[in-house]
């Protein structure tokens, strides 16, 4: 009887912890990891106008055609332009915002840590913002 209570409890555990974890992610962190890999996905299929739709206002201030987008995402961010591994890893919420991080591997096997800041307008998600970072944790 001792074991069947043991191993009942520790179901209990485990089933609750996997429940927290879950319930930790952020309302529309699904919605706006979507966002992120059709961008990605346009990238790759050099659709410049497509993924600049998905883009935030704040963004397209900046840069104001998707010819200027392109260019600067091409030219400054090769790992996203052309990766050659995507992971995504945790969604964070951060104010209004979703900050999802992704492990990107460059075409010569550089890994990154990104960081896309997601906004919500007119209840789609955007990228408001992407900071790229060396991971330093990776390999050897």
């Amino acid at each position: 009887m001792r074991l069947f209570g043991k191993i009942a409890r520790t179901s209990l555990v485990f089933i609750l912890l996997a429940s927290a974890s879950a319930a930790e992610e952020p309302d529309g962190a699904e919605a706006a990891r979507d966002v992120i890999q059709s961008q990605l996905e346009a990238f790759q299929a050099d659709a410049v106008g497509t993924a600049y739709e998905f883009a935030a206002p704040n963004i397209k201030r900046i840069f104001p055609s998707p010819n200027v987008f392109g260019r600067m995402v091409r030219n400054g961010y090769p790992m996203v332009w052309n990766p050659a591994e995507v992971d995504f890893l945790e969604a964070i919420p951060r104010g209004g915002l979703i900050v999802q991080r992704l492990r990107i591997v460059d075409q010569s096997g550089s890994p990154y840590i990104a960081e896309y800041a997601m906004l919500e307008v007119d209840g789609e998600w955007r990228i408001a913002g992407v900071e790229i970072k060396k991971d330093d944790s990776f390999g050897a």
